[in-house]
């Protein structure tokens, strides 16, 4: 079985809990479990604000159906987290569980984003991600570059 976001978080977390509880440090680990909560229900909340619903209200045109089988997937929790999160580049801050990091991936150029998006996310190296964008490597290195050191400059106002 595949795994998706949310159970990586969860083994992350799951890491982190154990360490924590082995070191006896149970201040840290209520700490953990609360941010761990409260950036879960950031995304969800994000999520549910932009979510267009009014596919809901629509009814079939002539010669359409409904795809029931697509709408059988939300109900499997393997595909349920597939299915509702965007996996498009000007999307990527829902994937990022820290809030500063998250809305510094926001204030990136669309070209950044993309790059990171393939990278990060697909886990494509510079040279599949140039060819997708018909540029050179060096130039998606150098997207990949200044992306994160905006990120950095957002995150932590160093350069």
């Amino acid at each position: 079985m595949r795994k998706n976001e949310a159970d990586i978080r969860e083994e992350t977390l799951d890491a982190e809990l154990e360490a924590l509880a082995g070191a006896g440090d149970w201040e840290r680990v209520i700490q953990a479990l609360d941010r761990f909560d409260a950036n879960n229900e950031r995304r969800h909340k994000e999520h549910r604000a932009d979510m267009d619903i009014s596919i809901v209200d629509c009814r079939p045109n002539d010669g359409e159906y409904c795809e029931f089988v697509n709408l059988l997937r939300l109900s499997t929790p393997d595909n349920w987290l597939d299915a509702i999160y965007s996996r498009e580049p000007e999307d990527l801050y829902q994937l990022v569980e820290e809030y500063p990091v998250s809305e510094a991936l926001r204030e990136l150029t669309s070209a950044q984003r993309q790059v990171l998006f393939m990278n990060i996310v697909h886990r494509m190296p510079a040279k599949e991600i140039a060819a997708v964008l018909n540029c050179s490597v060096r130039n998606v290195t150098k997207h990949r570059q200044k992306a994160l050191e905006r990120i950095r400059y957002l995150v932590t106002g160093e350069l």
